[in-house]
C-alpha cells in the first residue's frame, strides 16, 4: 500500500537506504571476527585499519537510518492522506453515515500500525537476513547452515497458530465497531437520557459492550504474547544452543576460528531476530486482511463513481412498481411517469408509503418495478440517482458555513444563490448572519423553518433534473409555505412532492396528483 498510494521515486530511495542501514550487522560482526583474531593472533598492525573501516562503515549507515526514517514517515504521511480522503469519500458514496465512523479512527490506526510498519518491517528485516547469511556463509558455512535449520523451527509453530490470531482479530474489530456505534448513538440521545433522568441505565448498556470489546482485546492480546513467548523459548533453545554447541566442537577440532565463530554468533540474532520479527510482522498484517477488504471496497465505490456519467433531462416511466418495508408491502402495481416540467403530488393518508416512494427513485431500495425507462432506455433502480435531488421535513444540516450548506462546494455564482434564497424568503436571514455564518454548533440558534428552506435552496442550487420533496411545508407558517408553493408551481422545476397537510383546492395546481390511499 505505501508504494502504491505514497511517491514511487521516494519509496524505491527509501528501500536502498534501508538495504545500507541493515549492514550494521555485518559491519559489528566484521568487527568482532577482526578484532578476535587480531588479538589471537597478535597482529597490532591491522588494528587502525579495522577500526576505521567500522568508524566510517557505521557513519555511513547512520546517514542511511536518518534518510530511511525521513521518507518512511514521508510515505506513511502520503498514504494515510490519500486513504483518509478516498475512504471518507467512499462511504459518503456507499451512504455509510456516522456509524462507520470508528473504521476512520481506531481501525485506521490499527492498519497504519500494523500493515504499514510491518510491511516495511519486513522489506528491512529481509534485506538483514540476506545480508548477514552472505557474510557467515563466508566465515563458515556448517556452522551457518545449523543456525539457519535450527531457526525455522519457531517459523513452523508461529504458523500453526496463524488462524487463531486472525479469528481473535476479526471478533475484536466486530466488538470495536459495535461499542463506537452504540456510544455514538447514546451521545446523540443525551438529552433525552437526561430528560427522562435514565442517563445510568445507559450507561449500563454501555458497560456491556465495554466488557465485550476489552474481553476481545485481553483474548487477542494475550494469545498473541503467549505464542510470543513460546516462541521466543524455542527459538533460544533451537536457534542458539544446538548450533553454538556444535560450533565450540569444530573450533576445538581446528575446523574453524574463534574469531569466525564468534563473528557467526553475533550474526546469529540477525538469523533468529528477522526471522521472529518478520513472523509477528506477518500475525500482524493477518489482523488487517478485513480492514484492507473494506479499505479496497471503499476505494472501488470511489473508482465507479468517477466513472459515472450525469444524466440527462427526460422522461422517467416506472411501471408495475410495488413498494416494500419491513416486509410489509405498501402499493402494489403503481405506475409513475415523470415528465420534464411537470409538478406532481403524492398524497395519502400515514404510512401508506409516500416517503418511500421517494426513497425507491433515489436509492431503488424498498420497492420493486417490472420496468424503468429514461429516455426510452430501460435501466435499473438504483442506477440514476443522480437525476435528483432532495428535501425533506428532516433537513440535513452540515457542521460548515451556509454557503456550504447552500451550494455543497459547488461553483456557483452569488447571483444565482441570491436568487433562489430570496425567492424561498431566506435573504434575511443572510443579510443578518452572511454567509459566513457557522451552522455547526449554531443550527440550533435557527428555526425549523429555516433550516428547511435552507435543504430546499441546496436541492433547488444543485440544478438536477427533478426534486423530490418530502413534507417541506412541515415547518412552515402557512404564509412562508404559500410563498414557497407559488415559486415552485409557477417555475418550470419538474418536481414531485409529497404533501400531508393540504386543502383540495391546492391539488388543482399540481399536473398530476397520485394518491396512495
Amino acid at each position: 500500500m505505501l508504494y502504491k498510494y505514497s511517491n514511487h521515486f521516494k519509496f524505491i530511495l527509501m528501500i536502498a537506504a534501508g538495504m545500507v542501514a541493515s549492514l550494521q550487522n555485518v559491519i559489528m560482526a566484521f568487527m568482532v571476527q577482526s578484532l578476535t583474531n587480531i588479538a589471537t593472533n597478535r597482529s597490532w598492525h591491522d588494528l587502525t585499519s579495522v577500526i576505521m573501516i567500522v568508524v566510517i562503515s557505521l557513519v555511513a549507515i547512520l546517514g542511511a537510518n536518518l534518510l530511511f526514517n525521513s521518507l518512511k514517515t514521508s510515505a506513511i504521511k502520503e498514504t494515510n492522506t490519500y486513504l483518509r480522503t478516498n475512504l471518507f469519500k467512499g462511504m459518503l458514496i456507499e451512504n455509510q453515515g456516522a456509524k462507520k465512523l470508528g473504521f476512520l479512527t481506531n481501525d485506521f490506526k490499527l492498519l497504519e500500525t500494523n500493515r504499514f510498519d510491518a510491511q516495511v518491517e519486513i522489506i528491512m528485516q529481509a534485506f538483514t537476513l540476506i545480508f548477514a547469511l552472505a557474510y557467515a556463509l563466508l566465515v563458515n558455512w556448517l556452522i551457518t547452515l545449523l543456525f539457519l535449520l535450527c531457526s525455522f523451527v519457531p517459523m513452523i509453530i508461529s504458523g500453526i497458530f496463524q488462524k487463531k490470531i486472525q479469528a481473535a482479530s476479526q471478533n475484536w474489530t466486530k466488538q470495536n465497531a459495535e461499542y463506537v456505534n452504540q456510544t455514538k448513538n447514546f451521545l446523540a440521545g443525551s438529552n433525552t437520557l437526561k430528560l427522562y433522568d435514565k442517563g445510568t441505565n445507559a450507561t449500563e448498556k454501555n458497560r456491556y459492550k465495554i466488557e465485550a470489546l476489552e474481553n476481545a482485546l485481553l483474548k487477542m492480546n494475550l494469545l498473541d504474547l503467549n505464542i510470543a513467548s513460546l516462541i521466543n523459548l524455542l527459538a533460544m533453545l533451537f536457534s542458539f544452543m544446538v548450533p553454538f554447541s556444535i560450533g565450540v566442537l569444530l573450533v576445538i577440532k581446528g575446523m574453524t576460528t574463534i574469531g569466525g565463530l564468534f563473528a557467526i554468533i553475533q550474526l546469529a540474532n540477525s538469523f533468529v531476530n528477522p526471522i521472529l520479527t518478520i513472523l509477528d510482522d506477518r500475525n500482524k498484517l493477518s489482523t488487517t486482511k478485513e480492514i484492507v477488504e473494506k479499505v479496497r471496497k471503499y476505494l472501488s465505490s470511489v473508482a465507479s463513481e468517477e466513472k459515472t456519467k450525469s444524466i440527462e433531462a427526460g422522461t422517467l416511466a416506472v411501471y408495475n412498481l410495488d413498494l416494500i418495508r419491513k416486509d410489509k408491502k405498501l402499493v402494489q402495481n403503481l405506475d409513475l411517469t415523470i415528465e420534464p416540467g411537470t409538478h406532481q403530488a403524492v398524497i395519502g393518508p400515514s404510512g401508506t408509503g409516500k416517503s418511500t416512494l421517494l426513497q425507491f427513485l433515489m436509492t431503488g431500495n424498498y420497492g420493486e418495478a417490472k420496468e424503468i425507462d429514461l429516455n426510452n432506455k430501460k435501466v435499473k433502480a438504483g442506477s440514476f440517482t443522480n437525476l435528483f435531488s432532495y428535501a425533506s421535513q428532516a433537513p440535513v444540516i452540515f457542521a460548515d458555513n451556509l454557503w456550504f450548506n447552500l451550494t455543497l462546494g459547488s461553483d456557483i455564482s452569488k447571483e444565482k444563490v441570491e436568487e433562489v434564497c430570496d425567492q424561498l424568503g431566506l435573504t434575511s436571514l443572510i443579510n443578518e448572519k452572511g454567509f459566513d455564518y457557522f451552522l455547526g454548533d449554531n443550527a440550533d440558534q435557527l428555526s425549523g423553518g429555516q433550516l428547511a428552506r435552507i435543504e430546499l435552496a441546496r436541492a433547488i442550487l444543485a440544478d438536477r433534473p427533478v426534486l423530490l420533496l418530502d413534507e417541506i411545508n412541515a415547518s412552515l407558517d402557512k404564509k412562508t409555505a404559500d410563498q414557497i408553493h407559488a415559486y415552485l408551481l409557477n417555475s418550470n422545476l419538474t418536481f414531485v412532492e409529497v404533501i400531508h397537510h393540504y386543502e383540495k383546492d391546492d391539488l388543482l395546481h399540481y399536473d398530476t396528483v397520485i394518491d396512495l390511499g
